[in-house]
């Protein structure tokens, strides 16, 4: 009998524009990231968080970024927002994240193979662990490509591939470290938060055709 693979799942972070988002769950990703974190040039304020929400379906996520946030100024903003997942990008621990009222997923920076293994002991209880490539200074959306040697293959978390993707490297990424899901931003934008709607939809052909 054989077994048929299980699809990666897709999420597209640093959305800004309902419009862009509207066109993301057309072409037909899982999940939309949006990040919440004052400092980062794709943020967005709840006004406009809020207008997000209302465009996503109910069996699209709506995730919320954060980093280094007090958990009750998140689980405020779960309440107002109607976030489905949070996604933690600091020094958050997992007593941080068992702590809010929605399940949460872990992005931990990739500085080596034995590195992201002994990391990802420390949150047992993630809904998944986001793998994105160490940058000296950055959270995130750096468009650099994380190391395939750094993967951590043997793991049972839901591993999530971000990182430089792109419609012309993510196939190729899925097809050979075969993640829970990818997390595509910087690599489908015109500029931060503003997603490229060309590049949006190559992406997802690319992703469809490894499944």
């Amino acid at each position: 009998m054989t077994i048929a693979k299980l699809r990666t799942r897709v999420k597209i972070c640093g959305m800004t524009d309902p419009h862009q988002v509207s066109h993301a769950v057309d072409h037909g990703v899982d999940a939309i990231g949006m990040i919440l974190h004052a400092t980062s040039p794709r943020t967005i304020d709840v006004a406009r968080a809020k207008q997000i929400r209302r465009v996503v379906p109910p069996m699209v996520s709506l995730v919320g970024v954060f980093v280094d946030c007090d958990t009750n100024v998140i689980n405020q903003m779960i309440a107002e927002i109607g976030l489905d997942f949070v996604q933690l990008h600091g020094a958050e621990s997992d007593a941080d994240g068992q702590s809010l009222t929605r399940p949460y997923i872990k992005a931990l920076r990739v500085q080596n193979r034995q590195h992201v293994v002994d990391q990802i002991k420390q949150f047992p209880t993630a809904a998944g662990i986001l793998l994105d490539p160490y940058v000296e200074g950055q959270h995130g959306g750096t468009g650099k490509l994380l190391d395939p040697n750094f993967w951590p293959s043997d793991s049972t978390q839901n591993l999530i591939l971000a990182g430089g993707l792109s419609g012309e490297n993510v196939a190729d990424r899925i097809l050979s470290l075969n993640p829970f899901a990818v997390d595509l931003n910087s690599g489908l934008e015109q500029a931060p938060g503003i997603k490229d709607p060309r590049l949006v939809a190559e992406a997802m052909r690319a992703i469809r055709a490894t499944y």
